[in-house]
């Protein structure tokens, strides 16, 4: 009869392990001011430990930086002179006639545009800082900024394949 009684409590340990399991790995969606109601519900019951909400910020940018290789582009310099003439009473209108120049070299600049992105940092708030929350930009950029400065290579960058030149703007490549 014991070893039955054994069997039986050894099942519904299993048995509320896995809907516990079940129910933790499995997480709600709810909205930020959801979580922090929620929170607030939770942190009324004196049964629980005391418990901090994980934060995980993300950022993903871009940047352009320049190109190794630089053209220039030669730009067309006008002149033109001319003059109008008067004479007691009478008058020849400005007329101009062109006068051939060189051109000028102008350099064009070729940007590379760099994807920058910060996967992960975490930050632990508890109730009360969760509820001071605003702006996620608030939170979370000291918070990228900090780590980065701290250790540069979390930040990973990967070539877009973008490029942009400046002596032809409407015409970006990949």
């Amino acid at each position: 009869m014991k070893t039955f009684s054994m069997s039986v409590l050894a099942f519904g340990l299993v048995a509320s392990a896995s809907g516990f399991a079940a129910q933790g790995g499995s997480q709600s969606q709810m909205t930020l001011e959801g979580l922090k109601n929620k929170c607030t519900e939770l942190s009324a019951n004196e049964q629980l430990k005391p418990f901090k909400a994980v934060v995980t910020c993300k950022q993903v940018s871009t940047e352009w930086r320049p190109a190794a290789e630089a053209p220039s582009v030669e730009v067309q310099n006008t002149k033109q002179i001319g003059a109008s003439f008067s004479l007691k009473g009478y008058a020849v209108p400005f007329q101009a006639e062109d006068v051939e120049v060189g051109p000028a070299t102008a350099a064009c600049t070729v940007l590379e545009q760099y994807k920058l992105t910060v996967p992960a940092v975490d930050i632990e708030l508890d109730c009360a800082g969760l509820q001071a929350v605003q702006k996620l930009t608030d939170l979370c950029g000291p918070a990228i900024d900090e780590r980065v400065t701290a250790d540069p290579s979390i930040q990973i960058e990967e070539a877009t394949g973008v490029t942009f030149n400046s002596c032809n703007p409407n015409s970006q490549t990949r």
